[in-house]
Parts: C-alpha cells; sequence; structure tokens
C-alpha cells in the first residue's frame, strides 16, 4: 500500500504521518496489509522514500529532518553530526558548501542579534505597555520592521561578496527571493551573479519563477520542458521564432476533447506554413492514458507537437502558466511573448488564420 507525496526539500522540520486503517484487507484479497509505504512521484516515476509496519490497524511515518548539501567534486565533509537533529550539521570541503556554511553563520548571527533587539525592546517597555497586547505590538512592529531590514542587509552584503558561486543561486532562491519584488530580483540580483551561472538549472527556474509573477500580454513567458511520447525532451524555448499555440490539456478532460476539431482546423490551415505549432503539453499523471488520447483522436500533424511530465497538476506548467482549469491555452509570438490566453473554438482558429495569412502580426 502506497501513500503518495510530493518529493520536496524538507525544511528541518520533523514530519510525523499517523493514520488508522478501517479495513485492513485490499479489495481483492482477505489478505491482512503489513506494510504501508510512502512514496512520491519524480519526472512521472515513484520513488519510495519510505516505510511503516501496520500494527493494530494503524500506521506512523516520522523524520528527524536532514542534512541539505551541494553535491560538487571534491571531499565534502559532515560534522559535527548530531542524529537527533540533523539539520545542525556543518557541511564544508568544497567551495559552494564552504559558501554555503559561511552564510549559514553570519544569518544565525543576525537571528541572534534580531532577538536581542526584541529582549531589549521588551524590557524597556513600561509595564502597563508590556500587560497590553495592543499598546506591545506597536512596539514590536518597528523592531520587527528594522529586524528585516537588517536580515536583508545582512544576505545582500553576504551574496555581494560571493556572485560567484553556484550557492548564490541557493541562497536567492531560498533566502532572498521571498524579501523583495521579483523585478528587484530580475533588475539587480540575476543581473549581478557571474554570467557563467546563467545556464544553471537553479537560475533558469528563477527566471521562470520572475517570468510567472508578472505574467501578462505582452511580456515573455516562462519556459518549461517535457518529453515526447518517443523520449525526445523538449522545451517551450526550443521554438522561439515561430508563432506557438501552447495548449495545456489532459486526456480525462471533456473540454478539452471538444477543442480538439478546432486545433485540427488549425493544423490544416497552417499546412503549408511552418512558421506556427501547436504545442500540447499535458498535465495527465499516466503515461498510456496520454498516449492512447492522441492515438485515438488523432491529434497528429507535423507542427503538432505533444510533451508532459506526467506530475499531474504538480506540473511546473500549472504554476507558471497560473492554470486554474484545462484547457488553458497562450499563444506566443515569435519572441516567446504572450500574444492571448484561452483563445477558445472559432475565436482561437480566427486568429490563427489571420496570423499565418499575415494580416494580423505580433513580431
Amino acid at each position: 500500500m502506497l501513500a503518495g507525496v510530493g518529493c520536496l526539500a524538507q525544511n528541518g522540520d520533523k514530519y510525523v504521518i499517523t493514520g488508522e486503517m478501517t479495513r485492513d484487507s485490499l479489495r481483492f484479497t482477505p489478505q491482512a496489509v503489513r506494510m504501508v509505504y510512502l512514496a512520491c512521484q519524480s519526472d512521472g516515476k515513484e520513488v519510495r522514500l519510505d516505510s511503516a509496519v501496520v500494527k493494530n490497524n494503524t500506521f506512523r511515518f516520522e523524520d528527524n529532518g536532514s542534512v541539505q548539501l551541494l553535491l560538487e567534486p571534491g571531499n565534502i565533509t559532515v560534522q559535527p553530526f548530531d542524529a537527533h537533529y540533523p539539520v545542525s550539521a556543518k557541511v564544508s570541503g568544497t567551495p559552494s558548501n564552504d559558501v554555503m556554511s559561511g552564510y549559514y553563520a553570519v544569518r544565525g548571527k543576525d537571528v541572534q542579534e534580531s532577538k536581542v533587539r526584541m529582549n531589549n525592546l521588551f524590557n524597556s517597555l513600561p509595564e502597563e505597555v508590556k500587560n497590553n497586547p495592543e499598546q506591545r505590538m506597536d512596539y514590536h512592529g518597528s523592531v520587527f520592521n528594522i529586524n528585516t531590514v537588517m536580515q536583508k542587509v545582512v544576505a545582500l552584503e553576504y551574496l555581494r561578496s560571493h556572485l560567484d558561486s553556484e550557492a548564490a543561486l541557493f541562497i536567492i532562491k531560498y533566502d532572498i527571493y521571498h524579501l523583495f519584488q521579483p523585478k528587484t530580483i530580475e533588475r539587480t540580483l540575476m543581473r549581478a551573479v557571474s554570467s557563467r551561472l546563467r545556464q544553471h538549472p537553479v537560475y533558469r527556474e528563477l527566471e521562470n519563477k520572475i517570468k510567472a509573477s508578472n505574467l501578462k500580454v505582452g511580456s515573455p513567458a516562462p519556459d518549461i520542458a517535457g518529453v515526447t511520447p518517443e523520449g525526445k525532451e523538449i522545451s517551450l524555448s526550443d521554438y522561439k521564432g515561430k508563432y506557438v499555440l501552447l495548449d495545456i490539456w489532459a486526456s480525462w478532460c471533456g473540454p478539452c476533447r471538444r477543442e480538439f476539431p478546432y486545433l485540427k482546423q488549425a493544423m490544416t490551415a497552417s499546412e503549408a506554413n511552418d512558421k506556427f505549432v501547436i504545442l500540447s503539453y499535458s498535465i495527465d499523471s499516466k503515461e498510456p492514458d496520454w498516449v492512447n488520447s492522441i492515438e485515438k483522436n488523432e491529434l497528429k500533424h507535423k507542427n503538432w507537437i505533444h510533451f508532459s511530465t506526467l506530475k499531474g497538476w504538480s506540473s511546473d506548467a500549472v504554476s507558471l502558466f497560473n492554470v486554474q482549469g484545462v484547457p488553458h491555452t497562450v499563444l506566443l509570438n515569435p519572441k516567446g511573448e504572450v500574444v492571448a490566453f484561452n483563445l477558445r473554438g472559432e475565436e482561437m482558429l480566427n486568429k490563427v488564420k489571420r496570423i499565418i495569412e499575415g494580416v494580423e502580426t505580433y513580431e
């Protein structure tokens, strides 16, 4: 028996999962369930994370935290290591891990100084203010703002000295991103890091988050990647230079099926013109459902490309394009900028025809 969860980086907090079975046998066998497994989906494949023995129809998963480190060539040392509190371990020995360790040290010092500022404030307040939550919060709010500013200063000052390290990207992603507006991150920090880091997966992930935060007509679209039914890895950015109708759909979606005839007509209209393609991104989680739907509904054309990560609603496309339901379409110009959202039926078909005929251009 599997309990499915999303694969997420742990933040050091202990997790406990408990459950009680109302019935301990499977549907088609009287044999009692003796073991429960905790698993997640990773790149469309099931990864087993943990197991628990079933006792008296109950089970319990428990984790005590984790040690996070950056894998790179060299001798990485994890010490001191207290199995009760793994997150407190110090990681060192390679350039990026040394940078991260240094950052945790200055951040820890800032946290302690923030506590001192808050305690000093509380101790300085008159008794009548200490005992009045409303009045006390006015003072605490001021110190909280000071502590927030100092957190930014400490983080940016440290980052400024390590802009050529891969660790800088992880510091931005996990510690700094939430402290500033996405546009500020883009215009300052993303432009400041070393140019050699701009092909790093975390850099591209940050770029996508920034684009998704301000997605509107005329803005550049975030990039998404996946695998075709034939096993080829492709990305939305591979098709820059063409008009692209990004069609986010699923095999189980009735409204998606109602759009198939219009998508086929769009392909027919572009038969002699390779400047337009449809990229159909499936949010299915089971490959047979996805592939069989393509075959059954004859969704094939030289300029109709299918791809997916088979992650269901956890697909990157869902969050990056703010998908609330399917079908969800985004029309992009050759520069990769958004032309329109959620074109459907005749409206979509007419727009595509006018682009193909050159009546409308968005280049």
